[in-house]
């Protein structure tokens, strides 16, 4: 975000292209991961969870994609004042990929520590949830006292929805793990 904040928007486009390649490179792996499934990688009641986390999961990395992409095109000036809160929003955002990413490797390895973590990545949603509504809260009131107009108004309140859609996804993959657990011991 720190070009972002900077008006730098020739290094963020560039971050953006970064970003575009590997979720092209991602979606590379999945279908990779798709056809070892159809060939008979795993057992077959679990191939059919683990192509829908694949999905889920690429679903995470559409979305981080479109939300660099919306922030690069909004070319707004970024008010000074709104800096910690957008840093927070994103250490979360982080932060709760990470404990997904952690919960699916760990699918493999203990299915008790994985339900743990997507539990852990449902409770980071509903604080980014609060985040992203104090956010928005604060933005609707700058732009009612004349701090700035409509149109940045708008640009910010989507960039904050569009960093908490990140986390929603993340959600929605994390949600596939006790399902995958609950077969297993079944």
């Amino acid at each position: 975000m720190p070009p972002f904040y900077r008006g730098e928007f020739d290094i963020l486009d560039a971050k953006v292209i970064e970003m575009s390649i590997l979720e092209t490179k991602a979606d590379e792996v999945r279908r990779v991961m798709e056809i070892e499934f159809f060939k008979g990688a795993f057992l077959p009641f679990d191939r059919e969870d683990r192509i829908v986390l694949a999905e889920l999961v690429d679903n995470v990395a559409d979305m981080a994609q479109e939300a660099a992409y919306g922030i690069s095109l909004s070319r707004i000036t970024f008010p000074p004042e709104y800096k910690d809160d957008f840093d927070e929003l994103v250490d979360e955002v982080i932060d709760s990929i990470a404990v997904l990413k952690e919960c699916i490797e760990l699918l493999d390895v203990d299915l008790e520590k994985a339900l743990a973590k997507a539990h852990e990545v449902e409770e980071r949603e509903i604080n980014v949830d609060m985040i992203e509504r104090r956010i928005i809260k604060k933005l609707y009131q700058s732009y009612r006292d004349d701090k700035f107009g409509i149109l940045r108004l708008i640009e910010l309140k989507n960039m904050v929805t569009r960093l908490g859609n990140i986390v929603d996804r993340a959600e929605d993959a994390s949600d596939r793990v006790p399902i995958i657990a609950a077969k297993r011991r079944g």
